[in-house]
């Protein structure tokens, strides 16, 4: 059943905006960077790490309008009634959230490759293999795990509006925990991991091997996160029973 629900979200996402964005919006970042790096007098490594500080500020942002939309689409198709037809609606609606999830991790790891790319180009003798853009992706991906989850109940119960505002605010977040004032929460603070989690591994992997304590003391919270968020995803798949959000 689910895999026949998720292929039926591929199926209404094909050739949408969601889908179309999460295309173009690789290839805008990658090229507006590396334009602005080919002239650049920074260090290497401080492109790479600014770089995906960027993009994990944006990512949540991005995470909420994609939501959103997905959300709006079954608003629109009969005030969410065709997913409240469905045999399982549970399937379903963890259908929507893998599906975004995939689109997602195609997406960072197509930038990490347009990226990784033109930046070994520029500095012939880099230090960063196209490994460690790939790592950084994927980290940056897993580390937002729980902002789907979480996004995707606040879009269907709560409405759009409020689930774009969730990702302004988790990108906002992820931006305010890059300076020192989260220096000593941000581990506990899920908002915050898209760009705190790749910062972590890049410091580790680029500059500080000492780094990796950090990592490891960070792996059970986030596992414990994690779990929560899917089991609270499914508790509220099994018991939804449509919206009365008139947006």
């Amino acid at each position: 059943m689910f895999t026949r629900c998720l292929r039926a979200e591929f199926y209404k996402m094909k050739r949408s905006p969601v889908t179309i964005s999460h295309i173009i919006i690789p290839i805008l970042v990658s090229a507006v960077f590396l334009a602005y790096y080919a002239s650049s007098g920074w260090e290497e490594i401080d492109k790479i790490t600014a770089f995906y500080q960027a993009l994990g500020s944006a990512f949540p942002v991005l995470i909420g309008i994609f939501v959103a939309s997905t959300m709006e689409q079954e608003q629109n198709a009969g005030a969410f009634q065709n997913l409240l037809t469905l045999r399982s609606k549970t399937a379903a609606l963890f259908s929507k959230v893998v599906a975004l999830l995939l689109l997602g991790l195609f997406a960072l790891l197509f930038t990490a490759v347009l990226f990784g790319s033109g930046f070994n180009m520029i500095h012939e003798q880099s230090s960063a293999s196209m490994g460690v853009f790939v790592i950084g992706s994927l980290v940056m991906w897993l580390s937002a795990i729980p902002l789907y989850l979480i996004f995707e109940i606040f879009a269907f119960v709560f409405g759009k509006a409020f689930a774009i505002g969730a990702g302004l605010l988790s990108g906002l977040i992820s931006a305010l925990f890059l300076t020192g004032l989260g220096m000593y929460v941000w581990k506990v603070v899920p908002f915050s991991w898209a760009t705190k989690m790749p910062d972590a591994y890049l410091v580790y992997e680029l500059a500080d091997r000492s780094a990796l304590s950090q990592i490891k003391s960070q792996a059970p919270i986030y596992l414990i996160v994690v779990i929560v968020c899917f089991a609270g995803y499914y508790v509220f798949a099994a018991n939804y029973e449509g919206s009365k959000i008139s947006e």
